[in-house]
């Protein structure tokens, strides 16, 4: 099976589907975009999470081949301070800092299974006999603030942070499978996160059994192609 071939033909299509939502928030190359409309936000959410778990899957299949060995890293050794760097702080100089891209997850969110409660008990309040207590109990009520209106806007801040990382490895998947080799190269209680497997047991996230988009045929064959050369793993972590 020529695997380059396979991942090509399902990254060209997720590509376009991942331009398609830059256009659709109105996001452009090196811009951003504050706030967005709730239903657009939770329309494109739907969809970018269908295409991160394609995407992923992607990453997994093309790691499958790459084999590294593990090498413990040496404790970190601070690096002596020159004359020059000394002289620049002291000046007030600061070296301008690149700002980095957001980094695509690599693994998927796993399930929780059971319902999680809250106990509801009586909370106790100490009683107090005092002066301050008196003063505070009587003393005038504080202006209400009014509720702020609901204008139907939501912060698109994480979004636009998840589509450009989506983005960046579809553009460069092999980059992102050799991150992914470097992680399972290390033992189990090395890795972070403590996971046997960067896949979830069962489907894989925004899985639908009927495809209603393009997108959930692209995801059930790149799950395929993921668990065809990494058999997927019971993780209990």
């Amino acid at each position: 099976m020529d695997w380059v071939m396979a991942i090509e033909s399902k990254r060209v299509p997720l590509l376009g589907h991942v331009l398609a939502l830059f256009a659709k928030i109105g996001l452009t190359e090196g811009g951003t975009v504050e706030r967005v409309p709730r239903a657009l936000h939770r329309s494109v959410l739907g969809l970018l999470r269908k295409v991160e778990s394609a995407a992923r899957r992607l990453i997994v299949a093309a790691a499958r081949d790459i084999v590294l060995e593990y090498e413990p890293r040496a404790a970190a050794q601070r690096k002596p301070k020159t004359a020059g760097s000394a002289k620049s702080k002291a000046d007030g100089e600061a070296s301008p800092k690149r700002k980095r891209r957001p980094l695509f997850n690599l693994f998927d969110r796993l399930k929780r299974f059971g319902r999680r409660f809250k106990k509801k008990g009586r909370r106790l309040e100490p009683h107090v006999y005092s002066v301050e207590a008196f003063l505070q109990a009587h003393a005038p009520a504080a202006p209400v603030e009014p509720e702020p209106v609901d204008d139907g806007m939501v912060s698109a801040k994480h979004l636009v942070r998840r589509v450009i990382a989506v983005m960046d490895a579809l553009q460069d998947i092999p980059r992102h499978a050799l991150r992914l080799a470097r992680w399972e190269a290390r033992p189990k209680e090395d890795r972070r996160p403590e996971r046997w497997s960067p896949l979830r047991p069962g489907r894989p996230p925004g899985y639908r059994h009927r495809s209603k988009h393009e997108v959930d045929d692209i995801l059930k064959e790149c799950d395929w192609l993921a668990r065809l050369g990494n058999p997927p793993l019971d993780d209990t972590s």
